[in-house]
């Protein structure tokens, strides 16, 4: 094999990956917090109280995920994709009730 198509395909391993991962997670993690400080503090005048509650309920899905987990017992995965499908249809038909915040 010519030298340059094997350093094509080297970069391409699960240590690469791995290590483009640990970087990227820190970073994005960085720019999420920094994105959502200044959003929830200078535009919408949060108070310790309401992001303690914007991050409560940001930890829900995780919850919900490790329960999909316990519904794989009883569901097999297509009947499980499809009742997750509806729920999100569901769930996103259902934001456009409530109303927007007046202070954005």
């Amino acid at each position: 094999m010519p030298s340059f198509l094997k350093l094509k395909t080297e970069w391409r391993s699960p240590e690469t990956l791995l290590m483009l991962m640990a970087i990227g997670m820190p970073l994005s993690f960085a720019t999420w917090t920094g994105l959502l400080n200044n959003f929830a503090i200078e535009t919408i005048n949060f108070d310790g109280r309401e992001i303690g509650i914007l991050q409560s309920l940001r930890e829900v899905p995780g919850f919900l995920s490790f329960a999909v987990v316990f519904a794989i017992l009883f569901l097999r995965q297509q009947p499980l994709a499809l009742l997750a499908l509806l729920l999100l249809g569901t769930g996103t038909a259902l934001t456009g009730f409530f109303p927007h915040s007046g202070n954005c």
